[in-house]
């Protein structure tokens, strides 16, 4: 087991380079987007997350109390995958090409922070919880008002800002750093480089050991 945390580790930072666009002696033309399309920029592929958390979070409600479990794990594995690809691949191109950048990606990123934290609660109350629904609500109303807040805020400003095959490497980029992202919310990661690409992978890592112990469909 620990030989293969050893080899998981370094395959995810090997990964990591192709992310950040260092990709050593492996061409950046191996790497394909989740659907298999090379042409879909990073804003079309929020856009389709942000579409997926709100039917997950409008089905839980329909949910049988029985199933609820499996689709509280489905909507964490969504919603932690997006916000850390966004923290990697985003946040910083927000900064390095938008004018007032910096103070965006901050704001998004608090909102990020909270509702990750909030995530974790959830996690560790349980489905079945006598808090859980109201700790639901919550979370529902921040990830909208947070997803609202990138396509007004933030889409519009990369979409101006950023040249076209640029956004089609950042979505490259996006979609190899939700495969490589955690699958469970760890609050105490930090949100911004270089600490959350240290740590990311490896607490990555120990979120498929532990999902594969529990059975988990990652």
């Amino acid at each position: 087991m620990q030989a293969q945390g050893l080899v998981g580790m370094k395959t995810v930072a090997e990964n990591r380079r192709h992310i950040h666009g260092d990709p050593g002696d492996d061409s950046e033309d191996d790497i394909m987007t989740g659907s298999g399309d090379m042409h879909t920029n990073v804003v079309q592929l929020l856009l389709a997350d942000h579409r997926q958390a709100e039917q997950l979070l409008e089905r839980f409600h329909d949910t049988p109390a029985d199933q609820r479990d499996e689709a509280f794990c489905e909507l964490t594995y969504t919603l932690v995958r997006h916000e850390v690809a966004e923290e990697e691949v985003v946040y910083p191109a927000l900064r390095r090409y938008v004018d007032g950048g910096d103070d965006l990606a901050d704001m998004r990123i608090a909102e990020q922070a909270k509702a990750e934290e909030l995530l974790a609660e959830m996690e560790r109350a349980g489905v079945m919880s006598a808090e859980f629904p109201a700790m639901f609500n919550t979370l529902r109303s921040e990830v909208l008002a947070h997803a609202e807040a990138e396509e007004q805020s933030v889409f519009p400003e990369l979409t101006t800002s950023v040249k076209a095959d640029e956004l089609l490497e950042l979505g490259k980029r996006f979609d190899m750093a939700k495969k490589l992202a955690p699958t469970h919310p760890h609050p105490h990661v930090p949100d911004t480089p270089p600490g959350n690409l240290v740590l990311g992978p490896v607490a990555a890592v120990v979120d498929r050991v532990r999902d594969a112990v529990r059975g988990v469909r990652t």
